[in-house]
C-alpha cells in the first residue's frame, strides 16, 4: 500500500514526506511542484482542480493521505487562500473517500481576540465568519469539511510551527526587528505553545500507527514557552541577527500595524503580515496537550530549553 502527502513541496509536508521514507512506506507527492525528496514519487495534480485519473488510479492502493497543502503566506489574496484550504480539501477528500485522513490545521482556528490559557480541542473551531483574516478563516473553514464529511479523520492542529526551513513566526520576527531591536508586545512576556516540526511529524505518523485517533489534537512543545526567552534561544541557534527586545504597548502595536497597514493598501502594497502576527502575539497563547500524549501516545521534546552556551 502507498502513502500520500499533499503539499510536500512546503515546510510540513516535506518534513512528513522524508519521515514517511524512512518508514520502506512507498510515498507519493501530489502537488503542483515535485519537492524531489529521495525516495518519494511525484504525481502532479492541482489541488484546486478536481482528481485526474493519474490520481485517482492512486486510490485504490492508498492507505492513508496526510493533507499538508496549504499556503502559509497569511497576506495572500483571499480567493487563492479559500481555493487552496478549502476547495482543495474537497478535493482531496472526495479523492480519497477510503484511505485514513490526516488533516493539518492550525491553533489558529481559535477565538483570535481572546487570550488562550490552556485551551482544550472543543473551543474550536470558531465560527468562521468570526474571524476577519481569510488565512484563519479558511482553516476553519476546512476543518468544518473533514469533520462533516470524515469524522473519522485525525485533525492535528499544531501551535507556531519552528524548525529547519520554517516559514512563519520566527522568520517574521526576525525580518521585522530594526537595527538590531525587535519590538514585541508586553515585552515578549507572553506564554505562548509553539511545535518543533519533529513534534508534528511525530504526531502525524502517530496517527496512523493509531487508527482509532479521530477527531482534533492540540500539537505542541510539552511546555509553553515566555516568548522572549523562546525568541532569544530560537534565534541564536538559527544564526539569525541577534536582537535586543523591547516593550511596546499592545494598543499601540495594534493600532501602528492597522494603521500601516492602510497606508500600504493605499498604494497598493497591502501585507496583513504585520497586523495578524501583532494581533496573535497580544495574549498568552497556549493549548492543552492531553490528548496529544493519551490517545496518540507520543511524547515531545522541548526544544527550545536555553543552551548555557548561548
Amino acid at each position: 500500500m502507498a502513502v500520500i502527502v499533499t503539499g510536500a513541496s512546503g515546510f510540513i509536508g516535506g518534513a512528513i514526506a522524508r519521515a514517511l521514507t524512512s518508514r520502506d512506506e512507498t510515498v507519493y507527492a501530489l502537488g503542483r511542484r515535485d519537492p524531489e525528496i529521495p525516495g518519494v514519487n511525484f504525481q502532479a495534480w492541482d489541488l484546486t482542480e478536481p482528481a485526474s485519473e493519474a490520481v485517482k488510479s492512486l486510490a485504490s492502493k492508498t492507505s492513508a493521505v496526510f493533507h499538508c497543502a496549504g499556503i502559509s503566506e497569511v497576506s495572500a489574496d483571499d480567493d487563492e487562500l479559500y481555493s487552496v484550504k478549502v476547495t482543495g480539501t474537497r478535493n482531496v477528500l472526495d479523492a480519497f473517500a477510503k484511505a485514513r485522513i490526516v488533516h493539518i490545521s492550525s491553533t489558529t482556528v481559535y477565538s483570535p481576540n481572546k487570550p488562550h490559557a490552556d485551551l482544550w480541542e472543543e473551543a474550536g473551531p470558531k465560527d468562521p465568519n468570526d474571524f476577519h483574516d481569510a488565512y484563519s478563516k479558511t482553516h476553519a473553514l476546512a476543518e468544518q469539511l473533514v469533520t462533516r464529511i470524515r469524522p473519522d479523520a485525525a485533525i492535528l492542529r499544531p501551535a507556531a510551527v519552528y524548525g529547519p526551513g520554517e516559514t512563519m513566526l520566527m522568520p517574521h520576527l526576525s525580518r521585522v526587528a530594526r537595527k538590531g531591536v525587535l519590538r514585541l508586545p508586553g515585552r515578549g512576556r507572553q506564554k505562548i505553545t509553539l511545535t518543533h516540526i519533529d513534534n508534528l511529524v511525530r504526531a502525524a505518523i502517530a496517527c496512523v500507527d493509531v487508527p482509532s485517533a479521530s477527531g482534533p489534537f492540540n500539537i505542541g512543545d510539552p511546555t509553553p514557552y515566555k516568548l522572549k526567552d523562546a525568541v532569544s534561544t530560537h534565534f541564536a541557534r538559527m544564526e539569525y541577527e541577534p536582537v535586543v527586545i523591547e516593550a511596546i504597548a499592545k494598543d499601540k502595536a495594534l493600532f501602528t500595524a492597522k494603521l500601516g497597514l492602510k497606508i500600504k493598501t493605499f498604494f497598493h502594497r497591502g501585507n496583513r503580515a504585520e497586523l495578524f502576527f501583532v494581533e496573535y502575539l497580544q495574549h498568552d497563547r497556549t493549548y492543552n496537550l492531553t490528548r496529544q500524549q493519551r490517545v496518540l501516545g507520543i511524547s515531545t521534546t522541548q526544544f527550545l530549553l536555553p543552551s548555557r552556551f548561548q
